[in-house]
Order: structure tokens, then sequence, then C-alpha cells
């Protein structure tokens, strides 16, 4: 992270590859494609050195799985892991909503959801100064198992707003 204090890191990412035969729908599990998807993107976190502070996952089983995946790439995770059914039941504006809630001491948080609400927000909260292919990639869809890369400088997650952050890129596995 940059050492400006007000320096900030989302991290946007879709659930790795499901089981689309399970029903209900809240409890589908991850296929062993989608458990290598995140467990490919806990291992780029890793060698990027970028580690959140908090970790904000929907509470389907789904994404409970890609959280472990990513984590197991992850030795000596520290943060906060929180599961909200908001993140399942709600759109871009419940996720933002939650993402306010961040403590400003908190710079690097990581989301991870569902489609098309990953993607939404992202394209949402993407600047003019954003990459143009990974702003198109999201505007598209996010693929399973993609991570959206967001920074911006804010004094307070809670004023995090429209085409306030930089879309770097999207990572896919």
């Amino acid at each position: 992270m940059p050492s400006d204090p007000d320096s900030r890191l989302l991290l946007l990412m879709r659930h790795g590859k499901a089981d689309s035969a399970q029903d209900p729908d809240r409890e589908r599990d991850l296929t062993e494609r989608g458990s290598t998807q995140a467990r490919m993107i806990g291992e780029y976190l890793e060698a990027q050195g970028v580690r959140p502070t908090r970790v904000l996952v929907s509470d389907a089983e789904r994404t409970r799985q890609t959280w472990e995946s990513v984590l197991s790439a992850m030795p000596g995770f520290d943060g906060s892991v929180r599961y909200r059914s908001e993140i399942y039941e709600g759109g871009p504006m419940e996720v933002l909503d939650l993402v306010h809630e961040t403590e400003d001491s908190e710079r690097v948080v990581m989301v991870i959801g569902h489609e098309p609400t990953m993607s939404s927000l992202t394209t949402a909260l993407s600047g003019d100064d954003s990459d143009p292919s990974s702003v198109a990639q999201a505007r598209i869809g996010l693929p399973t198992g993609a991570l959206c890369v967001l920074t911006g400088s804010l004094p307070h997650w809670e004023d995090l707003g429209e085409d306030d952050l930089t879309l770097h890129t999207v990572v896919r596995s």
C-alpha cells in the first residue's frame, strides 16, 4: 500500500465456479475448478503482498467456500471476516452500504459475492482514470473466480461513491 494515509484498496470478487445442479441456490457448493480458481486468487494476492484487513463474504455456501480457498493460499491472515446475507440478497447499493461501515483504519477491503452485483458495483465505482479493458470486462460481467482491483484516496470508507476509485485490473483465474 502507498504511504498515503487516505489510500484505500477495494477487492471485489465473484465466487468460484459452483455446482449448477444443486438446489436450493444458497446451498450450492464450489466445483473442484471453483476451488482452484479461488486458491489462484489467494496465490495472486499473496504474491502481490496484499492482505485484506476486512473481508465481507456472502453467506451462501459457494462464497464461504471461495473465501476458504482464497485463505488457504494466505498463511498468517489476521484480518476480520464477516459473513453477510445482504451480499447474497441485495444489490450493489447494499454491498456499498456494508463497505461504508468499514473502519477507516482498515485500508484493504475484500468483498466476495455474486453476479451481477460485483460487476455492477465495480462499474459504478470506476472513475475516468480506470483501465478501459477492465471496465469493459466489468460491464460485460465477471466470470467465476474473477477479482477486480480498485484503489483510491478517501479519508473515510463512508465517503466512497460513484466514480471514486480507479479500476486497475480484473484478475481472471
